[in-house]
């Protein structure tokens, strides 16, 4: 049998559409601020498929007991956070924020401001 690479990913970065392929970010949580690591990107139809196969692996979840349904009990907190904050640059580019932004207090330190999302070395609105 030959050996499949494998990647772990701790969170999604940002989701994007631009020249009409989505670019997800593949963002690792273990050094001291959150970085990129991988970008997968895919056409909007295997992305399509992707949601569908995602959907139905969750909705096999919920019916083992393994996750519970997002709407299972009022004001219970869903299975995964919804998007933070969505944006329309130019050429009609739409970029979906799934980590929040850090809210810091009005007089947060130099070192606390530093920590933001991450970025990845290579992703510009040029893409």
């Amino acid at each position: 049998m030959d050996v499949v690479p494998e990647t772990f990913v701790d969170a999604f970065g940002e989701i994007s559409l631009k020249h009409g392929m989505i670019r997800i970010e593949l963002v690792s949580l273990s050094g001291s601020e959150p970085r990129v690591t991988q970008r997968l990107i895919t056409s909007l139809q295997a992305f399509s498929q992707m949601l569908q196969t995602q959907n139905g692996m969750r909705e096999q979840l919920e019916k083992a007991g393994v996750m519970r349904s997002q709407g299972a009990e009022p004001g219970s907190q869903p299975t995964s956070p919804p998007p933070v904050g969505e944006e329309t640059g130019e050429a009609g580019a739409t970029v979906v924020r799934l980590m929040p932004q850090p809210a810091w207090p009005a007089a947060a330190t130099p070192a606390a401001t530093a920590l933001r999302l991450p970025k990845s070395p290579n992703f510009s609105d040029e893409q």
